[in-house]
C-alpha cells in the first residue's frame, strides 16, 4: 500500500511540473544595462538583473522561462493580448484599462502590497549647478527637463510632479551623455535601492554627477500576468507572486552586484 502511495504521489509530483507550460516573460529590446542587457530581438546570456529575477521567480513554481524582446511602446498590449505572459509594470491603475491583465491580490480582493517589489526613482544632476542633495526633488526640478530611458514606465508618474520629461534616450548611458552636455537638467531611474548606481556613476564620470538624496518617487514594481495565463495556471502564478513578494528585493541586489552594478 505504502509503495503504491508512493508511486502516486511521484506520478502527481511530476505531472505538476510537466502541467506548467514556458511563461512567456516580455521586456524591452533596447537595452537598459544592467536591467536589461544586449539590444534586439534575442536574449543574451546573461540576459540582465530584471530578466533573470523573472526567471527565478519562474523557476520557483517550476514553470521554464521563454524571453520575448520587442519594442517598449507595444508591452502592455502585447500582455493584454496574451502575445506574452508576464511583465513588469509600475502601474495599478492601468488594471482597469488592460481587463485581461491581472496582479496579486490579497484576500480582501485588494492589491497585494506584499507581493511587489518597492523601487525608488532616484535623479542624478549635474555637480556644477549646485543643487542642495538634501533638497526636494520635486520642488527642485519643477519646469526642469527630466531625462528618462525609451519606454520607461515611471514616465507618468514623473510627469504628476510637475517635470517636463524627455524620453529620447534609449539606455541611461545616453541619458548621463545628454545631461553632461546641457540637453537635460536631471536623469531619472529605477532603482531597488537609492544607492544601487552609485558607485558605478563614480567610476565612470567622476564627480560630474551627483544624486539627489530623497527619491523624486517610491514606486511599486508588479510581475502583472496575462490573465488567461494566470486562470490555466492559478496554483503557478500564485507561487510565482508569492517568490516575487518574499525574495525579489534580496534577489535583485544580489543580481546587481553580479552585473557590477
Amino acid at each position: 500500500m505504502r509503495c503504491l502511495s508512493l508511486i502516486l504521489s511521484l506520478l502527481l509530483a511530476g505531472h505538476a511540473a510537466a502541467s506548467c507550460p514556458p511563461l512567456r516573460y516580455g521586456y524591452t529590446d533596447k537595452a537598459v544595462p544592467p536591467y536589461y542587457v544586449g539590444a534586439g530581438p534575442k536574449a543574451p546570456e546573461p540576459p540582465g538583473a530584471l530578466a533573470e529575477l523573472a526567471r527565478e521567480a519562474t523557476a520557483s513554481a517550476r514553470c521554464p522561462t521563454e524571453f520575448v524582446r520587442m519594442p517598449p511602446a507595444r508591452l502592455q498590449k502585447s500582455l493584454d493580448e496574451g502575445v506574452i505572459d508576464a511583465m513588469s509594470l509600475f502601474a495599478p491603475e492601468v488594471v482597469g484599462e488592460m481587463p485581461n491583465v491581472v496582479y496579486p491580490r490579497d484576500k480582501q480582493g485588494n492589491l497585494d502590497m506584499a507581493r511587489t517589489l518597492p523601487l525608488y526613482a532616484v535623479v542624478f544632476v549635474r555637480a556644477r549647478d549646485g543643487i542642495s542633495l538634501d533638497a526636494e526633488p520635486g520642488q527642485v526640478l519643477r519646469g526642469k527637463v527630466i531625462g528618462v530611458s525609451q519606454g520607461a514606465p515611471h514616465i507618468k508618474y514623473l510627469r504628476k510632479t510637475g517635470v517636463e520629461v524627455d524620453a529620447g534616450a534609449a539606455n541611461p548611458d545616453r541619458n548621463f551623455e545628454k545631461l553632461k552636455l546641457g540637453r537635460i537638467d536631471g536623469f531619472a531611474i529605477s532603482l531597488s535601492t537609492p544607492e544601487d548606481m552609485d558607485a558605478s556613476v563614480a567610476k565612470r564620470y567622476g564627480k560630474q554627477f551627483v544624486r539627489l538624496r530623497k527619491p523624486i518617487l517610491v514606486i511599486n514594481s508588479w510581475l502583472a500576468l496575462n490573465r488567461s495565463y494566470y486562470e490555466n495556471n492559478r496554483a503557478a502564478s500564485e507561487a510565482i507572486w508569492d517568490w516575487y513578494g518574499a525574495h525579489s528585493r534580496t534577489r535583485l541586489i544580489a543580481l546587481l552586484k553580479k552585473y557590477g552594478r
